[in-house]
């Protein structure tokens, strides 16, 4: 190769180097000059992350808009990643848990093992905590450890450099990490970690280390958050109760969520995610039965977001509330809050009455029931009583001890209790008689105090008298007289007009239930029995295998005065946002059914309903002085060794306002239930002042 090659062949490499030293410098001039504040602006700014914030719930209130739950407002002690320092998580949160020790302040801790015991081999052991069995699975399901590792097994793994590294190292400085060789403190720092990561601790998510604590508490943290970085307090909503005993099981309650929650709310997508800050999280609330159950969707409200934005250092630059936080909607009920109060008195008052005064036969062992009271035309339940009750607020301190008594105070007897109604179900056996003209108004059956047809199978009725029409066979409630009509509809037709009058079907109100139950041969032979033609007498006497609930026999009674209208029962009347702006859903009254009976049969009917509010009648002395019409009807079926009370009412009967049903368990005679009907009466009509003024029907009250 001759030289001049050689030289072109230098040149040209030469070249090429060259071109390329030139990009580079360009790129290098391209970065530093041209895009260098952008480039800086990245550097410095680091990066973004979005947490979200809580939304209030909503509240529930009575019809007239006073309150049966509240929100308080409360101190909340919480982490949050974005100003803790990294490496330093142990350090700042045994200063923490320190500090609060010193406060005699609690923290969360859900961690299922005991304190330490120190034993003969003078090391730390530890066992799993009684009653919490389902906890100690997870736990080991966390760990991925055998179902057989013991509480030792386990808090070596916590404590472990792969988990919370609460262990010394051989690299520390004397008296750097002297605390993790102290057990007790392995274990709350343990407790608290575990915590955290069960609650998705994160910089979307911070974590509550310590809920409702005093100004003192709260004040003290707030002092000492320059040696507590990432540790902040913050205010957040806690439920309350106006008064917890009013209406409880109506209301409901809200609960942490428990760990089998998490997996049910998952397969619904209702669990927190990136793609989903709507969903729950561990340290949210929720709510388990009544309305906060029921409603649960909106009363909740929807979470807002706020984004941080951090340097490179993990340093917060900037915090911007991108989306207000929405508090959850107020749910408007149906209950009046002062008549609800009446009769939750009156019901326990009557049955304490009782119980001091009285002989088995007329309720001396009366101990529970219920009371409801329904607004005739538009279906709204008013009051809905029960008893034994409880106090909501004080719903988890006393639960053990709730969960024991009996009779039940948990029970909510007014839609879950189911009883036979005896006597009270004569109205409707009268209407579907009159309505299929197997009696007639004025037809009369003969009493002799035994009924024969049926020989010898020969039940008898309490009074011989003679020769009854409707009106007053309901007056006097003569069981003669109602065999025979029960005789002659049949099961069938009896059970027909009963589905049309709602009994034993569900009335489709907002919270939990029972169906109940008609007398019918499949019922009977459900159980193992025989259906005879005894049955059937029986079956229209409310006896057998007749099963209503309470709020059943209130609607019942309000179809009666409403022309055998069925109105829907509800307990929410609408539901509006969270300051009463906007009505976002109202209900309106609904005609669920429609008996079929002309109007001059159910005028029959309330004749002799009527009749049995008056002199001679079996509720007569509860209304001597009422200024209203009343129509009632006593029941007395037979419950075990005693008798139950069952009373049902409506008034003014001439133009029906609220319909009244109430049942006191071992009441003795149906009459015993008319005083606490009277004033849950006086309540509605004069403000629990009797008789004193009397208020137009249809007069709207305050």
């Amino acid at each position: 190769m001759s030289n001049r090659d050689e030289r072109v062949r230098f040149f040209m490499v030469g070249g090429l180097v060259g071109l390329v030293l030139l990009a580079f410098v360009y790129q290098l001039v391209f970065i530093q000059i041209t895009q260098g504040e952008a480039y800086k602006r990245k550097v410095t700014q680091g990066y973004t992350r979005t947490q979200t914030v809580v939304a209030a719930r909503g509240e529930i209130v009575d019809r007239y808009g006073r309150p049966f739950t509240t929100n308080r407002i409360s101190l909340d002690i919480i982490l949050d990643q974005a100003y803790l320092p990294v490496g330093q998580e142990n350090q700042v949160i045994l200063e923490l848990i320190q500090l609060l020790e010193s406060l005699g302040q609690d923290w969360n801790d859900g961690l299922p093992i005991g304190e330490p015991e120190i034993g003969s081999d003078g090391m730390p052991h530890y066992q799993f905590l009684p009653g919490q069995e389902s906890q100690v699975a997870k736990l080991k399901n966390d760990l991925n450890v055998e179902p057989y590792a013991t509480a030792d097994d386990c808090m070596d793994w916590l404590c472990s450099p792969s988990y919370y590294d609460l262990v010394p190292h051989d690299s520390d400085k004397a008296g750097q990490r002297e605390w993790a060789e102290d057990p007790s403190i392995q274990r709350k720092l343990a407790g608290v970690r575990y915590e955290m990561a069960q609650q998705n601790f994160g910089y979307k998510n911070n974590y509550i280390f310590a809920t409702d604590v005093s100004n003192t508490v709260a004040t003290h943290v707030q002092e000492r958050r320059y040696a507590l970085p990432g540790v902040d307090v913050i205010q957040s909503t806690v439920r309350e109760y106006s008064d917890g005993t009013l209406a409880p099981h109506i209301i409901g309650i809200t609960s942490p969520l428990y760990q089998e929650d998490k997996a049910a709310l998952q397969e619904q997508g209702l669990w927190w995610s990136e793609d989903n800050q709507q969903g729950y999280r561990a340290n949210d609330t929720i709510g388990r039965s009544g309305i906060e159950g029921a409603y649960e969707e909106l009363l909740r409200g929807k979470n807002g977001e706020r984004q941080i934005t951090l340097n490179a250092q993990h340093q917060v630059v900037e915090v911007t509330e991108t989306v207000p936080p929405t508090p959850g909607h107020t749910v408007v009920l149906t209950l009046d809050r002062e008549l609800q109060k009446v009769t939750q008195t009156a019901l326990a008052d009557q049955i304490a009455l009782l119980q001091k005064n009285t002989t088995i036969n007329e309720g001396k062992d009366a101990s529970a029931g219920a009371a409801v009271c329904v607004a005739v035309k538009t279906g709204e339940i008013l009051a809905a009583a029960t008893y034994p009750s409880y106090d909501n607020s004080r719903y988890y301190q006393d639960y053990q001890q709730l969960s024991r008594q009996d009779p039940e105070p948990l029970l909510n007897r007014a839609t879950m209790g189911v009883y036979r109604p005896g006597s009270t179900y004569k109205p409707c056996v009268a209407t579907a008689g009159l309505a299929e003209g197997v009696i007639g108004a004025d037809e009369t059956v003969l009493c002799t105090g035994v009924y024969t047809r049926l020989a010898p199978y020969t039940p008898r009725c309490l009074y011989v008298n003679g020769n009854i029409d409707v009106r007053h066979a309901l007056q006097v409630s003569c069981n003669i007289f109602f065999y025979e009509t029960g005789w002659r509809l049949g099961i069938d037709l009896q059970n027909e007009y009963a589905k049309h009058f709602g009994l034993g079907s569900a009335t489709g109100i907002e919270v939990v239930e029972a169906r109940g139950q008609l007398s019918s041969r499949a019922t009977r032979e459900a159980v193992g029995e025989t259906w005879n033609n005894g049955d059937i007498i029986q079956s229209a006497i409310g006896q057998l295998d007749h099963g209503f609930t309470p709020v059943q026999l209130a609607g019942y009674t309000a179809t009666l005065a409403n022309d055998g209208a069925r109105m829907q029962l509800h307990l929410v009347k609408q539901v509006t946002t969270y300051g009463f702006e906007e009505v976002v859903e109202e209900t309106q009254p609904r005609v669920a059914d429609q008996v079929p009976a002309g109007k001059e049969v159910f005028q029959v009917v309330r004749e002799g309903m009527v009749a049995a509010s008056r002199p001679g009648g079996t509720s007569a002395a509860s209304w001597l002085d009422f200024p209203y019409t009343v129509a009632s009807k006593t029941g007395t079926p037979e419950s075990l060794d005693n008798l139950t009370s069952t009373y049902i009412c409506y008034m003014p009967a001439e133009d029906p306002e609220i319909a009244i049903a109430v049942v006191i368990e071992d009441g003795g005679q149906g009459y015993t239930g008319a005083p606490v009907a009277r004033k849950m009466a006086d309540q509605y009509f004069f403000g629990g002042l009797g008789a004193e003024q009397v208020t137009a029907p249809g007069t709207l009250l305050p």
